[in-house]
């Protein structure tokens, strides 16, 4: 079953040892208030930390009216959700070795007069996420509402250790699934190739 927000929290308290479980983070209990007060970052560290499929996608980015100060002829405002760029691409096909960009702040900054970012979303609704990323979320929320619950050091480090596993286990899982997984040759190979080489093949 997909976990909501509500059900990460109260898997997290559930951790910690708790029963002072919520119905909504603006329930007028402290529970609640820590839950709203750290939910958010326990996501955002999670998400950061691998490709997610359950939370990743694929946005056509407007183009910025200004061109950067930099090298670089054209610039793109990052989505406000977007928790991890994984790649830009030039067109609507996917991955080619040939398109060039870096991250500036909250920017784009490319010689590519369209672009593509697929990057890791921040939810907007956590019943899309798999369960055992929620799960992993749950555990990194307990493991900030730790100290307020479990004075036990044993207990503690139980939980982290269960925290470890438990992300662990969602990583491989997600790595396990995925079908775009791909090797990214360049110019250099496709070169080697027109001269009679082997050429590189990648997967999208």
């Amino acid at each position: 079953m997909r976990l909501s927000e509500v059900d990460i929290c109260n898997h997290a308290i559930g951790l910690c040892g708790s029963s002072d479980f919520i119905q909504s983070l603006t329930d007028n209990k402290v529970s609640a208030k820590r839950c709203d007060r750290f939910l958010a970052g326990a996501v955002e560290r999670v998400l950061r930390s691998h490709n997610w499929a359950s939370a990743t996608v694929v946005v056509e980015l407007a183009q910025n009216t200004d061109a950067p100060d930099t090298e670089w002829d054209y610039s793109y405002t990052i989505p406000h959700d977007c928790i991890k760029v994984i790649n830009v691409y030039g067109n609507s096909e996917g991955y080619s070795p040939y398109d060039r960009w870096e991250p500036v702040k909250r920017n784009i900054h490319t010689d590519l007069n369209s672009v593509w970012l697929k990057y890791v979303q921040f939810p907007e609704d956590y019943s899309d996420l798999d369960v055992l990323l929620s799960t992993a979320i749950a555990y990194e929320l307990a493991m900030l509402l730790a100290p307020t619950y479990i004075k036990n050091p044993e207990v503690f480090a139980i939980l982290s250790n269960a925290q470890i596993r438990a992300l662990s286990r969602a990583k491989a899982m997600d790595t396990l699934e995925r079908k775009d997984l791909y090797v990214e040759n360049d110019v250099w190979e496709d070169v080697r190739s027109d001269l009679g080489g082997s050429r590189g093949a990648y997967y999208r």
